[in-house]
């Protein structure tokens, strides 16, 4: 037997991958993996999560995010 959980920060905290995963130098790789806050990278992803995979990770790639590095509010 086993329970699925699922644990999403809340919906204003800041998203990206950790430093210590990303290979390249951080001035090279700062345009490949943006910055997103949750909510608004749920709700990209909804809206793109039953297209083909090609389509949705170039949306994802061209999604703009106007996030700053300041302090993350969880709920």
């Amino acid at each position: 037997m086993s329970i699925a959980s699922f644990y999403n920060p809340g919906n204003d905290a800041v998203i990206y991958p950790a430093k210590a995963l990303v290979e390249k130098e951080p001035a090279e790789s700062e345009g490949v993996y943006p910055k997103f806050v949750f909510d608004d990278y749920m709700k990209l992803y909804a809206g793109l999560k039953f297209q083909a995979k090609e389509p949705r990770f170039e949306a994802m790639k061209a999604a703009e995010s106007n996030v700053t590095s300041g302090s993350v509010a969880t709920a």
